[in-house]
């Protein structure tokens, strides 16, 4: 990753790490991090849109690699709001059913998308040129359809890389679940 990239993780990683430490209740601490989050996405997504990439190994990668670690954050904490939002308050088994429904939209994204999850997480690169690269986006106007609000331009998108997002922004929600689930006394119904 360039080091102008990895300074904005790493100041994205700090802000998160303080805002999480802050004395501020749940929902503002959630919703201080999904601000920093898009800060710091805004600024990456400047930098390429003003010096774009130098050859398409380069735009492989930060399609890939790099815009992931900004957007996935955003995508959790929207999955974390709405949960603060939604959850049901003062009875446990409705609490644990919610808990339920939220892994199953994690689960059934995995399964939906089980080839393109396995191509990402065993590192397979064969089709990287048709995912990741601006020039192979042969449907305009269908990035639009994802609903993903970071990504409503299509010079910052390819046709795969809100995929990517989505993994990781439901790998870290997934931790999240199953941390609420040990507060509650267990994670083992969670399984089929």
């Amino acid at each position: 990753m360039s080091p102008e990239y990895q300074a904005y993780y790493h100041q994205l990683l700090a802000a998160i790490a303080l805002h999480r430490d802050a004395g501020s209740g749940e929902m503002e601490k959630v919703e201080a991090c999904f601000k920093s989050s898009l800060e710091f996405w805004s600024k990456v997504r400047k930098e390429v849109k003003s010096h774009d990439f130098h050859n398409t190994e380069e735009e492989i990668r930060f399609f890939r690699e790099v815009k992931p670690l900004f957007t996935s954050y955003i995508e959790y904490y929207t999955y974390c709001y709405h949960a603060l939002l939604f959850m049901p308050a003062g009875d446990l088994q409705e609490l644990k059913r919610f808990w339920k429904w939220e892994m199953r939209k994690i689960e059934r994204f995995r399964e939906n998308n089980r080839e393109f999850c396995q191509y990402i997480r065993q590192g397979d690169t064969y089709k990287d040129t048709e995912y990741f690269l601006r020039s192979s986006n042969t449907l305009p106007g269908v990035r639009t359809l994802q609903g993903l609000v970071h990504d409503l331009d299509a010079e910052i998108t390819t046709s795969h890389d809100y995929l990517v997002t989505m993994i990781g922004a439901y790998d870290l929600y997934e931790k999240h679940i199953l941390a609420e689930m040990e507060k509650l006394g267990g994670t083992i119904f969670f399984y089929k």
